[in-house]
């Protein structure tokens, strides 16, 4: 989605921590075909908590602001692991949800961004719909209020709905409704459609994400059940209308925690059209109205963008566990709950923005009433709890500019004229459709109102970092596809603010550059059927976007692979580890609680800090 410790840090980290993650790999535990038999379940409710966009730094710099029931709690009754890294490059949204119940990278789920280009329709796929489905409650999604665009929340086709087909492979999930019979209970709640979706696998009791009203596809059934018609119903959606978000803590001093309340290139929200401001501001207070006296689409794309999108998911998610029992019952359950609004607020105005601080100070709350209720309904003892994001975040390019690093917004325009002008150089320009060649991409105007160039010539598709060359133009000129490949990634190695360009060979390969500690996160990113035929990484501190503030997410860089990660059940001896862990961890640790062993697929073993001796 789109939009640090200090960032005078960051450059030093990024190797290290390309080179740290790496020595995660290769530790695969017990999968679900040939592990140890099932153990008894620790536990009657698991439940996963992914704040998206928070990154790991964020609660140790501001663990003196929490309170004693949320964050504090889990850090030092249950395991604090402070050192968390994804083990692969695309950091995006929905590689992150993919991931975390799988215990395996994109190379393997095949979920390698949220979007990318599928050759045999010749369209950009998204990760979590297709036409296959409908909507439930059946409007069409046009009519419907949907999130924010960002980078990283893109507009859909009305007709692609809600479902995990793309996924390749069983999730947690997965396991335990086969383990149990189908009588463990499964449920994936977000604003987000594909951070329902992913975690609660191929056949959950329910996957529930936010339209203006929570919805499912009729890949999950046919109607709402009577809880979520009435939770609906309730108004809660619209009660927010009118209210200003206000800082939670006027007491503390933010601009001393975090950074300005207006620093450079922080971003206003949504905006009524591209390129125009935002309504809710860049300072507080933002007032979350949509700009209208009365409920509209704007107004909910207003209220996720801010805290009372995460005071809906919670709200909704306590209604879940009451309305289906869950952790109640003979069969152990599990939960997912994902919570999205720290991302769209992390996208418009940044890591070290008085606004991302609130958000985390709130979701702190969030944490400490969701344990609160659990150990009143389900039971101290009774429910675990895996708390991770599904990525971090990139400084804003200005503000790191202002502080005298090197950073930059690196033009998508510019770098596709380029590129498509160098393989001309190279191969030449036949006219478009030649050979049965498709048409390529066209270039993006440079700001809106402007004309667009013309289309391009060998390059089909861009879906960053994955640039998909013409390969129909490339057979009928009989050229070897490597090496067009070769020589746009060359190309693409020499531009500003590119730091590597693989190629298609290189990624299919095992081994990488000699030296290139980023090539292995890369490459567990990249699925050869999906991912395109150069893959471009940013330079540190760099965005490829065309947005002008904000920020956004999805490089190896630390700031990105860098998530909280915090484990919270019985049998947990309190404290901070130093262990070296991946949110992919959360795999093998919530199938320990539940009892049952992890997805086929895979690749971790429990933490040593949490295995038996």
């Amino acid at each position: 989605m789109r939009r640090l410790l200090l960032l005078g840090a960051v450059a030093l980290l990024v190797v290290p921590a390309a080179v740290a993650v790496a020595l995660l790999l290769n530790r695969p535990g017990p999968s679900a075909a040939d592990g140890d038999p099932p153990a008894k379940p620790k536990v009657k409710l698991a439940v996963l908590v992914v704040f998206d966009q928070m990154r790991g730094d964020y609660v140790e710099k501001w663990r003196p602001q929490f309170g004693p029931d949320g964050f504090q709690r889990l850090q030092a009754d249950g395991a604090w692991f402070a050192d968390c890294h994804y083990p692969y490059g695309g950091t995006s949204t929905g590689p992150g949800h993919a991931s975390i119940l799988a215990g395996c990278s994109p190379e393997t789920h095949g979920v390698v961004n949220n979007d990318w280009y599928d050759r045999a329709t010749a369209a950009l796929v998204y990760c979590a719909a297709s036409p296959r489905y409908e909507l439930v409650p059946p409007k069409p999604l046009d009519e419907e209020p949907a999130l924010p665009k960002t980078p990283d929340t893109k507009p859909r086709p009305p007709a692609a709905v809600g479902n995990p087909d793309r996924f390749l492979g069983p999730t947690l999930a997965d396991v335990l409704k086969e383990s149990t019979g189908g009588k463990g209970k499964v449920f994936g709640l977000s604003l987000k459609d594909r951070s329902a979706i992913f975690p609660a696998g191929r056949k959950p009791d329910g996957a529930y994400w936010f339209n203006g009203r929570f919805v499912t596809s009729t890949y999950y059934r046919d109607g709402l059940p009577s809880w979520v018609s009435k939770f609906n119903d309730a108004g809660l959606a619209q009660s927010f209308h009118g209210k200003a978000w206000e800082r939670l803590r006027p007491d503390l001093d933010y601009d001393a925690l975090a950074g300005p309340d207006d620093g450079p290139g922080e971003g206003t929200g949504p905006s009524p059209k591209p390129g125009a401001p935002g309504r809710l501001g860049t300072t507080f207070p933002h007032p979350v109205t949509g700009g209208k006296p009365a409920v509209s689409a704007a107004y909910y794309q207003d209220m996720v963008t801010s805290p009372f999108g995460n005071d809906l998911l919670l709200a909704f998610a306590k209604e879940c566990v009451v309305a289906e029992k869950l952790g109640q019952r003979d069969a152990p359950d599990l939960l997912s709950i994902s919570f999205s609004s720290n991302d769209l607020v992390g996208h418009a105005w940044g890591p070290d923005s008085h606004e991302v601080l609130d958000i985390t100070l709130r979701s702190d709350l969030i944490v400490a009433d969701l344990l609160k209720f659990l150990d009143a309904k389900v039971g101290p003892g009774n429910y675990s709890l895996v708390v991770t994001a599904d990525h971090g975040i990139c400084p804003i390019p200005q503000g790191s500019k202002a502080k005298g690093q090197a950073a930059e917004r690196l033009s998508p325009t510019k770098i596709l004229a380029g590129a498509d002008a160098q393989l001309q150089v190279a191969y030449g320009t036949p006219a478009v459709g030649t050979g049965g060649a498709a048409k390529g991409e066209s270039v993006p105007a440079a700001k809106p109102g402007d004309p667009k160039p013309a289309p391009l010539v060998w390059i089909e598709k861009v879906a960053a970092p994955s640039f998909y060359l013409n390969q129909r133009l490339i057979k009928a000129q009989n050229l070897a596809p490597a090496d067009v490949a070769e020589t746009l990634a060359a190309w693409l190695r020499t531009q500003p603010g590119i730091d590597r360009a693989y190629t298609h060979a290189q990624l299919s390969a095992k081994d990488g550059p000699e030296g290139d500690a980023l090539f292995p996160l890369m490459r567990r990113s990249f699925h050869p059927e999906r991912s395109g035929d150069v893959v471009v990484v940013p330079k540190p501190l760099t965005l490829f976007d065309t947005y002008a503030t904000g920020t956004s997410h999805g490089s190896p860089h630390p700031y990105d692979t860098h998530a909280v990660f915090l484990v919270y059940g019985p049998g947990v001896a309190g404290g901070r580890r130093d262990e070296k862990v991946t949110p992919l961890h959360a795999a093998a640790i919530t199938a320990d609680f539940l009892g049952v062993n992890p997805p086929r697929n895979n690749r971790y073993a429990l933490p040593t800090t949490l295995a038996k001796p």
